[in-house]
């Protein structure tokens, strides 16, 4: 790769996680390119040039969040071959990209920039996110490590099932609702998990 488009790359990078600092910090209103340049000691017409406008900022920023979230799910799979280990797998992931990101989280699942609407091509990245967990959910109805009826349809019907579980106790923990410290919340999330899944286990017997 070019020095050139490294450093590019590792500048966009850093003006993303800056960007997302100010606006989880201070809100929509603090967050400007002239800011932001300042913020990060780097030129207005490097932001101009990297994001066009704040609408391109943000949508690098919306973008830079599920990106970072597809990559940690995906990755939390790659040579696992148990379906049920590797759904779990998804799930700790999904906590560990939350807290990883917790300055883009919010623009990611919420609203604080009223007039940002990702465009289809945006939205595309975000779907693609979700897959990892769709599928890992359909590996498990495959092997039989967990069932549901009817079957058409089920592995997306409990893909969000499962997603909002996650999504729920990540959004009380990142707004500091859950109780004790990170080891304690580590252990709520992961129960929430195993709870999560019950519904869709096999009967014994």
């Amino acid at each position: 790769m070019p020095a050139v488009k490294t450093h590019t790359e590792d500048l966009a990078t850093r003006l993303v996680d800056e960007a997302g600092r100010i606006l989880s910090a201070e809100g929509a209103a603090a967050l400007s390119l002239r800011r932001l340049a300042t913020a990060t000691g780097t030129s207005t017409m490097a932001v101009y040039t990297l994001f066009g406008d704040k609408q391109g900022l943000i949508a690098a920023m919306y973008r830079a969040g599920f990106e970072r979230l597809g990559n940690t799910l995906r990755g939390s799979v790659v040579g696992v071959d148990d379906p049920l280990t590797a759904l779990a797998n998804l799930g700790i992931a999904y906590r560990s990209a939350a807290l990883a990101n917790p300055h883009l989280y919010d623009l990611m699942f919420g609203r604080p920039v009223a007039s940002y609407e990702p465009d289809t091509e945006t939205k595309e990245v975000a779907d693609a996110a979700y897959r990892p967990l769709v599928e890992g959910v359909q590996r498990c109805l495959d092997s039989g490590a967990l069932v549901a009826r009817p079957a058409e349809g089920a592995a997306e019907r409990i893909g969000l099932y499962l997603w909002a579980v996650s999504h729920g106790m990540v959004s009380l923990e990142l707004a500091g609702q859950l109780p004790g410290e990170l080891e304690a919340r580590d252990a709520l999330y992961r129960d929430a998990l195993v709870l999560s899944s019950v519904p869709f286990l096999p009967a014994v017997g």
